[in-house]
């Protein structure tokens, strides 16, 4: 069940922006006990939807600023906004 989240961002001038994503949830890996309850972790990838300023407008990102963003994301994700829609 993917989760379409937002979560506000600051750039390095101050400027506020509303990044919207999908954020499919993340399974830990099992790796102790017999080999048959073993396994990889799954999920936790992370896809930009779209970018926009504090003031409704869209905005861009950079490549730099999208892999930053997602780490953060993927490091700290409880910290999202109020809005959390499963899909």
């Amino acid at each position: 069940m993917t989760r379409i989240r937002t979560r506000e961002f600051y750039r390095d001038n101050e400027d506020c922006v509303i990044v919207t994503y999908t954020q499919s949830p993340y399974i830990p890996a099992q790796t102790s006990g017999p080999p048959e309850t073993c396994y990889q972790a799954e999920g936790g990838e992370v896809e930009v939807i779209s970018v926009k300023l504090a003031n409704g407008e869209n905005a861009w990102m950079s490549d730099v600023e999208e892999d930053q963003w997602i780490t953060d994301i993927m490091e700290n994700p409880d910290e999202d906004c109020a809005r959390v829609v499963e899909i």
